[in-house]
């Protein structure tokens, strides 16, 4: 091999990547991540899907296994799904036969036997989710721990961008620190991830105290992009061309996925179709993942459950249908494809006001990704770990407890008087008990409370989908949404797994449904109650900054490029659009303001996501202003007041936004108006503060409101029609869509 870093690894594991594997060089992430991996540096592998970052990790690994010959189990691979695990076990099993190396996947769906033979006999590699780990923390004995963990060197975290800014994420930043205690080395961490905008965060995040080191791979593969507005035959007509090709389809929702599916299966001549999401039970998850990596073409329908990088063979080519709404999923899915070609081809469909969304994806994903904003100061989790840490001692000093957690990112800016208020709220719960000495066991609630089935839902921090599963015969084919299932009655039919069912019976105490096949195809697809992410900030703006023409000449440049890809459609309702935003007022530098005297119904453009607009009518009740008819979505907050109101007071209201954030006090003010919210299990459980300071990051982006108000002006303009523009029907042909903002630009026209 050509690269001089391969020539740091083992001479039997080249000899293996050459005559086995057949390679001829390593690529650029490899060839980087080679040397500093083996000098034993923590690292965070930066690159796309399907770059070969995970192969970067495994070649020094394995060639310091090969070359010193640890003891097992010196490697712990975490990864966020099992079937990520399942998939990299196989990988990873079949270079260790060559070496006569060992590897065990530990999570649920794996056997008791399986996992009593390896607490036997350790092996080389331990592949396990962090709820599978906090279960070995919790529940194997001192000596069984220092057994599995003593000859850990290397703890590789895969996919930690998915991980880091979730509740999952800071369980594993604890677990990491509380088990790397058990090791007689100092373990290496090793993350892999996606593009990420702060990869400094990450890398904090896997040793705060002397951060990683970031590698990151700058090689770019060449992209190609098409946008168009098709829907029903003409998107399955369209899209046929590739029938002879491996086309990986995205959509935004279970719901979508499943009505794309029948649609192809029941109108194109493509002959291999599969589908995969979230509710479909893990077997026909993964019977559609083995057939559709042995195809040499055909179709997969999906949502973000295949972001990650499952192994479903070379993809030619990526479809979305709608655009991703955050630009770090845009990137891991247009990044699955192009592995053979070295060309990545991307396809999106997008309708409406969407099509400048995917405008904006383009441009933003050139040089802006988001950053991942990870909390020190994770409240929730660490009532979760000194739980856990209790019961794995059985009885500890509070003091022990508070220095042994401390020490991690998530919990660095915890304070001891932070620790000490949770404690008592513990305490007098009766979840923990502490004696004279200050030693602390878990008391009589936690019990109650946490441990039915052997603390099987304790381990894991995050609720799982209530649902119920859909039985033919023994066979579970997925599950459904509890609010969908109430709308059902014995006889009524929907589709699932892309196959039309008939309900037989609703076992209600259950939870579960027997169907039947039925022929009917044209049935209507379930809809589940949580659909995809909200869209981002920085995507919103930059809509805004599309219609008023306020892009940079680069942007600008970029924006041309890209729209000489767009369909005539897409490219006339553009144009019709930007001409209309132009007529209603809206400029660069303002936030446009409806403001009807008629019913004082205000409709405020702030183009600022979800997150910040479901926050601002918030600040008008904060401030006394009675309001009704709200209305949230990515571009405006609309409301009726009680009263009549000026562009100045609106502008005077928002104007405090800052301030009152500044105010330590602020979070009092939020208790009453704060909604329910369902992280995880232990939110109600912490201070009333603490759980409103959680509650408002979760519901809300205040930065991103403070941002939009503090960097434009508040302008009334005649803007209200606008809102028609921003309401896409999937009811409505592409041809109508036009015809109906035509119509509306008429309307602007005349007023």
């Amino acid at each position: 091999m050509a690269n001089e870093s391969a020539e740091l690894l083992n001479f039997r594991l080249r000899r293996f990547l050459v005559n086995v594997l057949g390679w001829k060089k390593l690529n650029e992430i490899q060839d980087k991540a080679i040397p500093v991996i083996l000098d034993g540096n923590d690292s965070l592998v930066i690159a796309p899907t399907a770059s070969g970052k995970t192969e970067a990790v495994l070649l020094p690994v394995f060639s310091e296994i090969i070359s010193n010959g640890f003891d097992p189990t010196s490697v712990i691979y975490v990864a966020p799904l099992k079937a990520l695990i399942n998939d990299m076990h196989n990988r990873i099993e079949y270079w260790g036969d060559y070496f006569n190396l060992s590897a065990t996947k530990w999570h649920g769906d794996v056997s008791a036997g399986v996992k009593s033979k390896y607490l036997n006999n350790p092996t080389d590699f331990l592949l396990i989710t962090p709820e599978s780990l906090e279960v070995l923390s919790m529940n194997k004995s001192q000596g069984q721990k220092f057994k599995i963990f003593q000859n850990v060197r290397y703890i590789i975290i895969d996919e930690i961008h998915y991980f880091a800014d979730s509740e999952r994420g800071t369980q594993l930043n604890s677990l990491i620190n509380r088990l790397s205690k058990y090791s007689k080395h100092d373990i290496q961490q090793i993350g892999l991830s996606a593009t990420v905008g702060n990869p400094e965060t990450i890398a904090e995040w896997i040793n705060y105290k002397e951060p990683a080191i970031p590698i990151i791979d700058t090689s770019n593969r060449e992209s190609k992009y098409k946008v168009d507005s098709l829907s029903g035959i003409n998107l399955v007509r369209r899209l046929e061309v590739f029938k002879n090709k491996k086309v990986l389809v995205f959509c935004k929702s279970r719901q979508t996925t499943e009505e794309v599916f029948n649609l192809f299966k029941n109108n194109s001549s493509i002959k291999n179709i599969f589908i995969h999401h979230s509710s479909l039970n893990k077997d026909v998850r993964e019977e559609s993942e083995r057939q559709f990596k042995s195809v040499k073409s055909g179709f997969m329908f999906s949502t973000s459950t295949l972001e990650l990088g499952i192994d479903i063979g070379d993809i030619d080519v990526v479809v979305h249908i709608e655009p991703p709404y955050n630009i770090s999923s845009f990137l891991q899915r247009v990044g699955r494809s192009g592995r053979r070609s070295k060309v990545q081809k991307s396809i999106i469909i997008a309708h409406g006001f969407d099509t400048l969304v995917a405008l904006a994806d383009l441009i933003l994903q050139e040089n802006k990704v988001e950053d991942i904003v990870i909390s020190k100061r994770s409240k929730d989790i660490l009532f979760h770990q000194i739980l856990s840490t209790i019961f794995n001692h059985g009885k500890i000093h509070f003091k022990d407890v508070y220095n042994d957690l401390r020490n991690c990112y998530a919990f660095s800016e915890i304070t001891k008087d932070d620790y000490k208020a949770l404690l008592r709220k513990m305490v007098k719960e009766n979840l923990v008990k502490i004696d004279g000495g200050g030693y602390l066991t878990t008391g009589y609630c936690f019990e109650k409370i946490f441990g039915k089935n052997n603390y099987m839902n304790f381990y894991s921090v995050f609720y799982p989908s209530f649902e119920y599963s859909i039985k033919k015969g023994r066979k579970t084919i997925g599950g459904l949404d509890i609010s969908y299932v109430h709308m059902l009655d014995e006889g009524s039919q929907f589709i699932l797994a892309g196959k039309p069912w008939k309900v037989k019976t609703i076992d209600e105490e259950g939870f579960f449904i027997r169907v039947e096949e039925d022929p009917n195809p044209d049935l209507k697809a379930p809809r589940w109650f949580s659909e995809g992410p909200p869209l981002t900030y920085d995507i919103a703006r930059k809509v805004y900054d599309i219609l008023v023409g306020n892009l940079d000449s680069e942007e600008e440049a970029s924006a041309n490029e890209f729209l000489d890809n767009f369909g005539d459609l897409s490219t006339e309702y553009i144009d019709t659009v930007i001409s209309l935003a132009k007529k209603c007022g809206f400029r660069k530098g303002i936030i446009p303001v409806d403001i009807s005297r008629r019913d004082n119904m205000v409709t405020i453009y702030t183009f600022a996501g979800n997150k910040a607009n479901n926050l601002l009518p918030k600040i008008f009740e904060l401030k006394g202003y009675g309001l009704s008819r709200v209305y949230n979505n990515e571009y405006f907050s609309s409301f009726k007041l009680d009263e009549e109101i000026s562009v100045y007071e609106i502008s005077n209201v928002l104007g405090d936004v800052e301030e009152i954030f500044a105010d330590d006090d602020y979070i009092e003010d939020f208790i009453d108006i704060l909604q329910e919210v369902f992280k995880n299990k232990f939110i109600d459980y912490l201070p009333e503060k603490d759980v409103v300071e959680l509650k408002m990051d979760l519901q809300y982006d205040k930065d991103g409101l403070i941002n939009v108000v503090n960097e434009n002006e508040f302008v009334e303009t005649k803007s209200d029609v606008f809102k028609e523009v921003l309401f896409n029907s999937r009811d409505l042909t592409d041809e109508e869509i036009l015809e109906r903002l035509h119509s509306i630009d008429k309307k602007v026209r005349t007023d």
